[in-house]
């Protein structure tokens, strides 16, 4: 079996709810979601879908997302490779 790692993320309450009654329809879990949306990842070499001008909007309007962009600007956001993080 292939080495796997563990990945967090918050969501908010409403939109995993709305996303799981989704993924149910389709029979995947969340994690096997996410599998499929990181294998389309590494097939398209980026996003595999267009940011839209509605989408790109709300993500601006999230404060935790501009207070990640300014983390990110000002170099306080430490990205390490999966095989660097402990067991």
């Amino acid at each position: 079996m292939a080495k796997t790692t563990l990945l967090r993320a918050r969501v908010g309450t409403k939109r995993k709810k709305r996303a799981d009654a989704i993924l149910g329809r389709y029979g995947l879990s969340p994690a096997q979601a996410i599998n499929v949306f990181y294998a389309k990842v590494e097939e398209a070499g980026g996003l595999p879908f267009d940011l839209r001008p509605s989408e790109t909007a709300e993500l601006l309007a999230d404060p935790q997302f501009l207070a990640h962009l300014a983390r990110m600007k000002a170099g306080k956001v430490r990205y390490i490779d999966a095989q660097d993080v402990p067991a």
